[in-house]
């Protein structure tokens, strides 16, 4: 029996339950192995599907962003058609009431945290909301500053008829990724989101300098792109 084989497979659980203390959840088995798919699995010299050829000057990283925010475009085009039809205006207004009626009272900025939004962006579509009949706010019972929103009835009978096609919505997203890749998919997203979440949530960083040198030191200088 290759007894070396399980030794090393060991040090890599022991790894990953170093870097993720919530290891005994009971998807636990699923993130270990998204995660030392992840981590093991050698990367192809070039990428299997692409529409075209790399630019000159383009690096991983700089791939990696482009290609999330045409994730993001496609998803809000298929977004923007799910929701013909109905009174809600963007995807926001959809995920703000979700957001209520999973968590309901909530605060005002608790949602506008929850949905990874600026304040001045949030607070327009919570507006919206109320001003549609969507949401109510009421007093908070011991700090008379802070306003508690609830879904109305209105509200809920929107979400609701809308829950089916935006769960169609979500397997469109995921497109042609096979179930193990989705699982990975998800694994690194939740490993990215669990990074910057912390910033959003933490930093108060005023220029970008400033956000540079407290959490990222170790970036390349300007004009200098990794292993260039």
């Amino acid at each position: 029996m290759n007894y070396a084989f399980f030794r090393q497979l060991l040090n890599l659980a022991e790894t990953f339950e170093a870097q993720h203390p919530a290891a005994g959840q009971p998807d636990a088995m699923a993130a270990f192995a998204s995660w030392l798919h992840a981590r093991t699995a050698p990367a192809p010299d070039t990428a299997p599907v692409t529409r075209s050829a790399a630019k000159p000057g383009e690096f991983d990283e700089s791939v990696i962003g482009k290609l999330i925010t045409f994730m993001y475009r496609y998803a809000r085009s298929y977004l923007r058609l799910a929701l013909a039809g109905s009174p809600l205006i963007t995807s926001d207004d959809f995920t703000y009431l979700v957001t209520v009626y999973g968590h309901q009272p909530i605060s005002k900025t608790e949602v506008i945290e929850r949905n990874i939004h600026e304040k001045p962006t949030g607070t327009e579509i919570i507006k919206r909301l109320l001003k549609q009949g969507f949401i109510a706010e009421q007093g908070h019972q011991t700090d008379r500053r802070r306003k508690l929103l609830t879904l109305t009835e209105s509200g809920r009978e929107v979400l609701f008829g809308l829950f089916g096609r935006m769960s169609q919505v979500a397997y469109m997203i995921a497109g042609n990724l096979e179930p193990a890749e989705r699982r990975q998919l998800l694994y690194l997203l939740l490993k990215l989101d669990h990074f910057h979440h912390a910033i959003f949530a933490h930093d108060r960083s005023r220029t970008f300098e400033e956000l540079l040198r407290s959490r990222f030191p170790d970036l390349p200088a300007a004009g200098h792109p990794p292993g260039q």
